[in-house]
């Protein structure tokens, strides 16, 4: 995976400049979704799938589209024991919408699944829904938001008007779990540079700092486990073979390893990037703030229901999207060089008599 990655990544138009190199990627993906080879390697190829798409965002692969959502629509139609399979295959579609939702749309119209009524679409954002609090990381999360976000601007789409009540909230459950992931990543990188700056310091007191205990990120991961073991009750998609979590005490779960999805995450793409243009929270925002002024009625489908507790979590995540933008701004001047002043001309000479005319006009 890290040496196929590489190839997507490294030189994306030179992997582009071929359609067989497509082909042998989706090959590949497509032998590990149709056959059993066991769900870790299913989910290393559906994410494989997820780059790509996000990777040639603006690059014209519309034809490889198609057979993309359609082969993980597929595999979610058989069993699948474990979440991170589930929503692994739930982000490769959402990185279709997130790529052009209009073909996403029509592809999904044009995929006949038997025995999933009242098409695709629906069921796809059913599933989705359900699983909001399945997607964990920051990747995950603020894909899924981006992608609740291209929902929130469809309010003539039945399959989604259906769910107009849960997208805010889904959104702001996402956003919850994204504060504490970055939290968490700063703490990290925080820790990090501490190290390297006690290099010198008696080992006796460094003994007694690896000592210490960080109970926010032991919260924070033990609540990845949790939704990684999340029950499936409710799923969208129930064609031939139910869709079912693993249980605890399952067999086929005594090697799972909740930390996985952090692996998963190391294959960028380049919505990770650290100046990466696209902001979760002020999308969000944004689009919110648009559909007050443009769509009136929508927007009260979409928040008029929100109970006080989830109105103050939205409200935050307004400040947060606020701050994000001054910081951006901030990191910017930074690097260049800091605030840059206008150029005075300074005289050759100075005259420290009484002036002739006074600054204040008199």
């Amino acid at each position: 995976m890290p040496a196929l990655h590489n190839y997507i990544t490294v030189d994306t138009k030179a992997f582009l400049s071929s359609p067989d190199y497509m082909m042998a990627m989706y090959n590949m993906s497509k032998a590990m979704l149709e056959g059993d080879p066991g769900e870790d390697p299913e989910c290393h190829a559906a994410k494989l799938l997820e780059v790509i798409i996000l990777q040639c965002k603006g690059m014209n692969i519309d034809q490889v589209i198609p057979i993309f959502v359609e082969l993980v629509l597929k595999r979610l139609t058989r069993e699948v024991k474990t979440s991170e399979l589930r929503t692994m295959c739930i982000q490769v579609i959402i990185a279709a919408l997130f790529y052009n939702p209009a073909l996403l749309l029509d592809t999904l119209e044009k995929i006949q699944i038997p025995g999933m009524p009242g098409g695709v679409f629906g069921h796809f954002v059913q599933q989705w829904i359900h699983d909001t609090d399945c997607f964990i990381g920051l990747h995950d999360r603020k894909l899924c938001v981006l992608g609740l976000v291209h929902l929130m601007q469809m309010p003539d789409n039945q399959s989604v008007t259906g769910h107009a009540q849960q997208l805010v909230p889904s959104a702001l459950l996402l956003f919850d779990g994204l504060k504490r992931a970055y939290a968490a990543r700063n703490d990290d990188e925080s820790s990090e540079e501490g190290d390297s700056d006690e290099e010198g310091i008696d080992s006796e007191l460094l003994d007694s700092d690896e000592d210490e205990i960080d109970d926010e990120g032991q919260a924070y991961l033990e609540s990845l486990q949790e939704k990684v073991n999340k029950s499936s009750a409710g799923s969208g998609f129930t064609v031939k073979a139910s869709i079912e979590d693993e249980e605890s005490d399952s067999d086929s779960d005594d090697d799972y390893d909740g930390c996985e999805e952090t692996s998963l995450e190391a294959y960028t793409t380049p919505l990770d990037e650290d100046d990466c243009p696209v902001d979760e929270y002020n999308i969000f925002k944004d689009v919110l703030a648009s559909i007050q002024g443009s769509n009136p009625a929508w927007y009260g489908q979409l928040t008029s229901h929100l109970t006080e507790v989830q109105g103050k979590a939205l409200a935050e995540v307004v400040t947060l999207a606020n701050q994000r933008v001054a910081a951006k701004e901030s990191k910017q001047i930074e690097q260049q060089g800091g605030y840059q002043f206008a150029q005075a001309t300074v005289p050759g000479a100075f005259n420290f008599g009484a002036p002739t005319t006074s600054p204040f006009g008199k």
